[in-house]
Formats: C-alpha cells, structure tokens, sequence
C-alpha cells in the first residue's frame, strides 16, 4: 500500500465489532512498529498486550475510553523504559554478536554516560517523542492489515501500571486499542499544508 493511501485510510476508531484478532498479526504490526527510529536507536519501547486484563484495565478509565477498551480485541500498553543507561548496555548484551565493536562501546560506554546528564525534564521529553513515533507506526502497521485502532491518553497511568503489575522502571505512556471495526469514520479536517509551512 503506498504511504499516502495508507495514512488516508487511518482513522482513529472507537467502537469495534466481535471479529477475533489473531495475536500473530497484532504481533506482526508490532514487529513492524519496532522499525520506527528512535534518538540514539535507544529504542526505549515495552509493548504489554493485554487481553486478560482487559475488563479490570477498562474499570479504571474515564466512561469515553471504557467502553472502546472493552470492545477492543486487544489493548496495547506503551510503556517506556526509565533507566535509558540500563537500555543501552542492553541493547549491547543483545546485539552483541551483530554489533561492532565500537557500537559495542558506545552503548555499554559512551551513550550511558551521555544520557547520566540528563535530569528528569529532559529524560521525560525524550521518552515522550519516542514513544509517540513508535506509537504512530503501530496505528499504520495495524492499519495496513485492515485492522482498526486508536491511541488513548486520557487515563491514570498510577493505575495501569498497577493494574498491569509493571516493574516501576517502565513509564506508561499511551494505550493502544485494537481490532476490527463496522465504524467508517470520516477523516479527520487538516489544515492546508501551506498554513503549517514557513520559508526563511
């Protein structure tokens, strides 16, 4: 599917049908969501599929997002992984036999000690930006598959990371609902593209 055809065909969809979502394929969206770049390819991203856990995490949601969470075949979790140094030296240990040797160092070295100057203003923007655009690329993964899906923000994250039994290193960030849908909204209005640039 071309890349503008698909991002016309995305539409943030609330109400879903009872259809049965193979978890492959909302596995699939998710492999393909992890390609998205992120700031020093740190890719700081914790998926929680959560299905069992569905009704308890829709209890704890305003009534506007409830009922889309519990219609929903799945709920993805976006959590982002607080301990940015932690994340580095993993990604070393992981990738330790397709890295090179001075990728090896500057994750395990140099990164770490980058991003320890970071305080807490800082370190929260760059998990926000990251897990906005690994979010954007699961809502068009799961879009080129024919399946519906919006992006939640309004919701206590003290609650879902406890609903969930997260460790407290990782940060929750947005829900994703997932599924198929009867609902064909219309698309969203845009400004026109000429409002939003200026040339210097």
């Amino acid at each position: 599917m071309k890349f503008l055809e698909l991002n016309k065909k995305r539409h943030a969809v609330k109400s879903f049908n009872d259809q049965v979502l193979d978890f492959k394929d909302l596995r699939t969206a998710i492999e393909v969501a992890s390609l998205a770049p992120s700031a020093h390819n740190i890719q700081p991203w914790k998926f929680v599929v959560v299905k069992e856990k569905k009704e308890q995490l829709a209890e704890k949601l305003p009534a506007l997002n409830r009922k889309q969470v519990e219609e929903a075949q799945y709920v993805v979790a976006l959590f982002t992984d607080t301990d940015l140094q932690q994340r580095a030296r993993k990604i070393a240990r992981i990738g330790s036999k397709n890295l090179s040797d001075d990728l090896i160092s500057y994750y395990m070295e140099t990164l770490p000690a980058r991003i320890a100057h970071f305080d807490r203003e800082t370190t929260g923007e760059y998990l926000a930006v990251n897990a906005g655009i690994v979010a954007m690329n699961l809502v068009l993964a799961l879009t080129d598959q024919g399946i519906a899906s919006n992006i939640i923000l309004g919701f206590d994250k003290k609650d879902v990371q406890s609903v969930l039994d997260i460790d407290q290193r990782f940060r929750p960030e947005l829900l994703v609902t997932a599924g198929y849908s009867d609902s064909k909204p219309e698309p969203s209005y845009r400004l026109p593209v000429d409002d939003m640039i200026e040339r210097r």
